[in-house]
Protein backbone atom coordinates (compact mmCIF):
# COMPACT_ATOMS: atom_id res chain seq x y z
CA UNK A 1 0.00 0.00 0.00
CA UNK A 2 1.45 3.19 -0.84
CA UNK A 3 2.43 5.83 2.09
CA UNK A 4 -0.69 8.49 2.63
CA UNK A 5 -0.91 10.65 5.19
CA UNK A 6 -3.03 13.75 6.21
CA UNK A 7 -3.87 16.39 8.92
CA UNK A 8 -5.20 15.32 12.06
CA UNK A 9 -5.41 12.20 14.22
CA UNK A 10 -7.95 9.33 13.98
CA UNK A 11 -10.42 7.88 17.06
CA UNK A 12 -11.02 4.34 17.12
CA UNK A 13 -13.78 3.88 18.98
CA UNK A 14 -15.17 0.62 20.82
CA UNK A 15 -14.93 -2.83 19.01
CA UNK A 16 -12.55 -6.20 19.81
CA UNK A 17 -9.48 -7.22 18.72
CA UNK A 18 -10.16 -6.59 15.11
CA UNK A 19 -9.68 -2.47 16.18
CA UNK A 20 -6.86 -3.35 17.75
CA UNK A 21 -5.12 -4.18 14.40
CA UNK A 22 -7.09 -1.38 12.62
CA UNK A 23 -5.81 1.06 15.16
CA UNK A 24 -1.84 0.29 14.38
CA UNK A 25 -2.82 -0.23 10.46
CA UNK A 26 -3.94 3.73 11.06
CA UNK A 27 -1.01 4.49 12.17
CA UNK A 28 0.54 4.38 8.95
CA UNK A 29 -1.30 7.45 7.86
CA UNK A 30 -2.39 9.54 10.31
CA UNK A 31 0.20 10.94 13.17
CA UNK A 32 -1.70 9.61 16.17
CA UNK A 33 -4.51 7.50 17.00
CA UNK A 34 -6.78 7.86 20.01
CA UNK A 35 -8.67 4.82 21.26
CA UNK A 36 -12.00 4.60 23.62
CA UNK A 37 -13.53 1.25 24.77
CA UNK A 38 -10.58 -0.67 23.49
CA UNK A 39 -8.27 -3.23 25.46
CA UNK A 40 -5.70 -5.09 24.42
CA UNK A 41 -3.55 -2.27 22.69
CA UNK A 42 0.32 -2.39 22.35
CA UNK A 43 2.84 0.40 23.87
CA UNK A 44 3.07 2.68 20.99
CA UNK A 45 3.63 6.43 21.86
CA UNK A 46 1.13 7.26 19.17
CA UNK A 47 -1.91 5.24 20.23
CA UNK A 48 -3.12 6.41 23.01
CA UNK A 49 -5.93 5.80 25.45
CA UNK A 50 -8.59 8.36 25.97
CA UNK A 51 -10.18 8.88 29.15
CA UNK A 52 -13.68 10.36 27.53
CA UNK A 53 -15.74 10.70 24.39
CA UNK A 54 -14.60 14.71 24.08
CA UNK A 55 -10.84 13.75 24.26
CA UNK A 56 -10.85 10.78 21.66
CA UNK A 57 -12.92 13.13 19.18
CA UNK A 58 -10.60 16.28 19.64
CA UNK A 59 -8.33 16.82 16.64
CA UNK A 60 -9.98 13.62 15.03
CA UNK A 61 -10.33 14.03 10.84
CA UNK A 62 -11.28 10.11 10.92
CA UNK A 63 -13.40 8.28 13.51
CA UNK A 64 -13.61 4.35 13.20
CA UNK A 65 -16.38 2.68 14.84
CA UNK A 66 -16.57 -1.52 14.64
CA UNK A 67 -17.79 -3.19 11.83
CA UNK A 68 -20.99 -3.96 13.58
CA UNK A 69 -22.01 -0.29 13.71
CA UNK A 70 -23.90 0.23 16.35
CA UNK A 71 -27.31 -1.33 17.97
CA UNK A 72 -30.64 -0.25 17.50
CA UNK A 73 -30.33 2.39 20.49
CA UNK A 74 -27.06 3.61 19.20
CA UNK A 75 -24.52 2.04 21.03
CA UNK A 76 -21.28 0.87 20.13
CA UNK A 77 -19.85 -2.45 21.23
CA UNK A 78 -16.73 -2.36 23.54
CA UNK A 79 -13.91 -4.40 24.95
CA UNK A 80 -13.81 -2.23 28.30
CA UNK A 81 -17.14 -2.87 29.74
CA UNK A 82 -16.98 0.16 32.07
CA UNK A 83 -16.68 2.10 28.87
CA UNK A 84 -20.60 3.71 26.94
CA UNK A 85 -20.09 4.85 23.38
CA UNK A 86 -23.85 6.24 22.35
CA UNK A 87 -24.10 7.79 18.82
CA UNK A 88 -26.70 10.55 19.27
CA UNK A 89 -26.61 14.38 18.79
CA UNK A 90 -24.63 14.60 22.17
CA UNK A 91 -22.40 12.69 20.12
CA UNK A 92 -22.41 14.90 16.52
CA UNK A 93 -21.85 17.70 18.69
CA UNK A 94 -18.42 16.62 20.09
CA UNK A 95 -17.83 15.89 16.44
CA UNK A 96 -15.58 18.48 14.68
CA UNK A 97 -16.88 19.60 11.16
CA UNK A 98 -16.16 17.63 8.09
CA UNK A 99 -15.03 14.53 10.14
CA UNK A 100 -15.01 11.23 8.33
CA UNK A 101 -17.21 8.60 10.36
CA UNK A 102 -15.77 5.01 9.04
CA UNK A 103 -18.27 2.23 10.14
CA UNK A 104 -19.49 -1.10 8.46
CA UNK A 105 -23.34 0.00 8.84
CA UNK A 106 -25.43 3.44 10.42
CA UNK A 107 -28.70 3.44 10.74
CA UNK A 108 -30.50 6.28 8.50
CA UNK A 109 -31.77 8.30 11.36
CA UNK A 110 -28.25 8.37 12.31
CA UNK A 111 -26.37 8.83 8.73
CA UNK A 112 -29.30 11.80 8.35
CA UNK A 113 -27.95 13.25 11.83
CA UNK A 114 -24.45 13.26 10.53
CA UNK A 115 -25.54 14.83 7.35
CA UNK A 116 -27.00 17.71 9.45
CA UNK A 117 -24.09 18.02 11.14
CA UNK A 118 -21.20 18.16 8.37
CA UNK A 119 -19.97 14.62 9.03
CA UNK A 120 -19.76 12.39 6.16
CA UNK A 121 -20.22 8.64 6.65
CA UNK A 122 -18.15 5.54 4.70
CA UNK A 123 -20.20 2.82 5.41
CA UNK A 124 -18.04 -0.37 4.84
CA UNK A 125 -19.55 -3.55 5.89
CA UNK A 126 -21.01 -4.28 2.76
CA UNK A 127 -18.24 -3.34 0.42
CA UNK A 128 -16.59 -6.23 -1.32
CA UNK A 129 -13.10 -5.89 0.02
CA UNK A 130 -14.25 -6.16 3.37
CA UNK A 131 -17.41 -8.57 3.00
CA UNK A 132 -16.09 -11.51 0.48
CA UNK A 133 -13.14 -12.53 2.99
CA UNK A 134 -14.97 -12.00 5.79
CA UNK A 135 -17.14 -14.64 4.18
CA UNK A 136 -14.94 -17.02 4.76
CA UNK A 137 -14.32 -16.93 8.59
CA UNK A 138 -17.96 -16.51 9.02
CA UNK A 139 -18.74 -19.62 7.12
CA UNK A 140 -16.23 -21.35 9.32
CA UNK A 141 -17.89 -20.29 12.69
CA UNK A 142 -21.23 -21.46 11.32
CA UNK A 143 -19.84 -25.15 11.10
CA UNK A 144 -17.80 -24.91 14.32
CA UNK A 145 -21.09 -23.80 15.82
CA UNK A 146 -22.90 -26.74 13.96
CA UNK A 147 -20.46 -29.19 14.91
CA UNK A 148 -20.20 -27.93 19.03
CA UNK A 149 -24.22 -28.12 19.18
CA UNK A 150 -25.03 -31.36 17.19
CA UNK A 151 -24.22 -35.13 18.30
CA UNK A 152 -23.94 -36.40 14.42
CA UNK A 153 -21.16 -35.40 12.17
CA UNK A 154 -20.78 -33.23 9.35
CA UNK A 155 -20.65 -35.65 6.79
CA UNK A 156 -23.85 -37.01 5.80
CA UNK A 157 -25.92 -34.46 7.22
CA UNK A 158 -28.87 -32.84 5.69
CA UNK A 159 -28.15 -28.68 5.61
CA UNK A 160 -30.57 -26.22 4.39
CA UNK A 161 -29.24 -22.97 3.81
CA UNK A 162 -31.17 -19.63 2.84
CA UNK A 163 -29.95 -17.43 0.84
CA UNK A 164 -27.31 -17.59 -1.95
CA UNK A 165 -24.66 -14.54 -1.23
CA UNK A 166 -21.19 -14.26 0.02
CA UNK A 167 -21.74 -16.29 3.26
CA UNK A 168 -23.92 -18.62 1.77
CA UNK A 169 -21.29 -19.68 -0.77
CA UNK A 170 -18.47 -20.15 1.09
CA UNK A 171 -20.71 -21.84 3.60
CA UNK A 172 -22.12 -24.16 1.34
CA UNK A 173 -18.74 -25.20 -0.60
CA UNK A 174 -17.35 -26.04 2.60
CA UNK A 175 -20.10 -28.50 4.01
CA UNK A 176 -19.83 -29.97 1.01
CA UNK A 177 -16.22 -30.38 1.34
CA UNK A 178 -17.15 -31.83 4.51
CA UNK A 179 -19.64 -34.57 3.31
CA UNK A 180 -23.06 -32.70 4.11
CA UNK A 181 -25.77 -33.10 1.76
CA UNK A 182 -26.82 -29.31 1.07
CA UNK A 183 -29.68 -27.89 -0.23
CA UNK A 184 -30.30 -23.82 -1.50
CA UNK A 185 -32.94 -21.81 -0.87
CA UNK A 186 -33.00 -18.70 -3.05
CA UNK A 187 -35.79 -16.60 -4.56
CA UNK A 188 -33.32 -15.33 -7.74
CA UNK A 189 -33.31 -18.15 -10.44
CA UNK A 190 -29.65 -17.53 -11.45
CA UNK A 191 -28.25 -17.97 -8.24
CA UNK A 192 -30.19 -21.19 -8.15
CA UNK A 193 -29.20 -22.55 -11.53
CA UNK A 194 -25.06 -21.95 -9.91
CA UNK A 195 -26.33 -23.60 -6.94
CA UNK A 196 -27.25 -26.35 -9.11
CA UNK A 197 -24.39 -25.99 -11.36
CA UNK A 198 -22.26 -26.10 -7.86
CA UNK A 199 -23.74 -29.77 -7.14
CA UNK A 200 -26.04 -28.45 -4.23
CA UNK A 201 -29.98 -29.60 -4.72
CA UNK A 202 -31.60 -25.80 -5.91
CA UNK A 203 -35.10 -25.07 -3.96
CA UNK A 204 -37.37 -22.06 -4.63
CA UNK A 205 -37.62 -19.88 -1.33
CA UNK A 206 -41.37 -20.56 -1.73
CA UNK A 207 -41.45 -24.29 -1.40
CA UNK A 208 -39.75 -24.45 2.19
CA UNK A 209 -42.00 -26.15 4.50
CA UNK A 210 -40.79 -29.70 3.32
CA UNK A 211 -37.30 -28.40 2.64
CA UNK A 212 -37.78 -27.49 6.37
CA UNK A 213 -38.71 -30.77 8.02
CA UNK A 214 -36.10 -32.63 6.37
CA UNK A 215 -33.29 -30.75 7.21
CA UNK A 216 -30.72 -31.26 10.17
CA UNK A 217 -29.22 -27.80 10.21
CA UNK A 218 -31.00 -24.58 8.61
CA UNK A 219 -28.67 -21.64 7.87
CA UNK A 220 -30.15 -18.63 7.30
CA UNK A 221 -28.06 -15.46 5.64
CA UNK A 222 -31.29 -13.78 4.61
CA UNK A 223 -31.74 -10.43 6.35
CA UNK A 224 -35.71 -10.65 6.36
CA UNK A 225 -38.16 -12.86 8.28
CA UNK A 226 -38.04 -16.38 7.07
CA UNK A 227 -38.77 -19.05 9.38
CA UNK A 228 -42.30 -17.90 10.62
CA UNK A 229 -44.19 -19.57 13.42
CA UNK A 230 -46.02 -21.31 10.54
CA UNK A 231 -42.77 -22.73 8.79
CA UNK A 232 -40.98 -23.91 12.24
CA UNK A 233 -43.95 -25.49 13.43
CA UNK A 234 -42.71 -28.12 10.48
CA UNK A 235 -39.75 -28.22 11.95
CA UNK A 236 -38.14 -31.08 14.68
CA UNK A 237 -37.13 -29.59 17.89
CA UNK A 238 -34.14 -31.48 16.66
CA UNK A 239 -33.30 -29.78 14.03
CA UNK A 240 -30.57 -26.61 14.77
CA UNK A 241 -31.05 -23.11 13.58
CA UNK A 242 -27.95 -20.88 12.91
CA UNK A 243 -28.98 -17.68 12.00
CA UNK A 244 -26.02 -15.14 9.78
CA UNK A 245 -28.50 -13.05 8.94
CA UNK A 246 -27.83 -8.88 10.39
CA UNK A 247 -29.42 -8.35 13.87
CA UNK A 248 -32.79 -9.13 13.99
CA UNK A 249 -31.97 -11.88 12.09
CA UNK A 250 -34.88 -13.86 9.87
CA UNK A 251 -35.75 -16.28 12.68
CA UNK A 252 -38.92 -15.71 14.84
CA UNK A 253 -36.89 -16.40 18.04
CA UNK A 254 -40.16 -16.62 20.38
CA UNK A 255 -41.78 -18.98 18.31
CA UNK A 256 -38.59 -21.37 18.35
CA UNK A 257 -38.32 -21.21 22.00
CA UNK A 258 -42.12 -22.38 22.46
CA UNK A 259 -41.39 -25.45 20.33
CA UNK A 260 -38.15 -26.33 21.90
CA UNK A 261 -36.01 -25.89 18.61
CA UNK A 262 -32.43 -24.50 18.93
CA UNK A 263 -32.23 -21.43 17.12
CA UNK A 264 -29.02 -19.06 17.66
CA UNK A 265 -28.33 -15.78 16.12
CA UNK A 266 -24.64 -16.02 15.46
CA UNK A 267 -23.48 -12.25 15.07
CA UNK A 268 -19.87 -11.20 14.87
CA UNK A 269 -18.74 -14.92 14.33
CA UNK A 270 -15.26 -13.37 12.55
CA UNK A 271 -14.56 -11.68 15.13
CA UNK A 272 -15.10 -14.53 17.58
CA UNK A 273 -13.71 -17.42 15.84
CA UNK A 274 -10.52 -15.83 13.78
CA UNK A 275 -10.28 -11.92 15.22
CA UNK A 276 -6.71 -11.79 13.68
CA UNK A 277 -7.46 -12.80 10.33
CA UNK A 278 -10.34 -10.57 10.55
CA UNK A 279 -8.82 -7.76 11.93
CA UNK A 280 -6.39 -8.55 9.45
CA UNK A 281 -8.86 -8.00 6.65
CA UNK A 282 -10.22 -4.42 7.73
CA UNK A 283 -6.80 -3.34 8.48
CA UNK A 284 -5.32 -4.02 5.04
CA UNK A 285 -8.61 -3.20 3.24
CA UNK A 286 -9.44 0.15 5.27
CA UNK A 287 -6.77 2.44 4.86
CA UNK A 288 -7.08 1.97 0.96
CA UNK A 289 -11.09 2.88 1.69
CA UNK A 290 -10.75 6.03 3.60
CA UNK A 291 -7.63 7.41 1.16
CA UNK A 292 -10.91 7.40 -1.59
CA UNK A 293 -13.26 9.11 0.85
CA UNK A 294 -10.32 11.62 1.50
CA UNK A 295 -9.59 12.61 -1.75
CA UNK A 296 -13.61 13.19 -2.80
CA UNK A 297 -13.41 15.37 0.51
CA UNK A 298 -10.43 17.51 -0.37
Amino acid sequence: MAKFSFSGGVAVLGGDDRQVIVAEAMLTMAPWVKTLGLTGLPADPRLLSAADLKEALTGARIVILPISGVDPRGLVKTSDPTVVIKIDPDFFNLVERKTLLVTGMLPPHLQQMATERWVRVCEYGDHDLIAVPNAIPTAEGAIQLMMEKTAYTVDGAACLILGFGRVARALASRLQALGAVVTVAARNPQQLATAADLGYKPLPLNQLEQAVSQANVIFNTIPALMLTAPLLAEISPDTLIIDLASAPGGVDFEAAKRYQITAILALGLPGKVAPRTAGQILATNLPGLIKQELSRLS
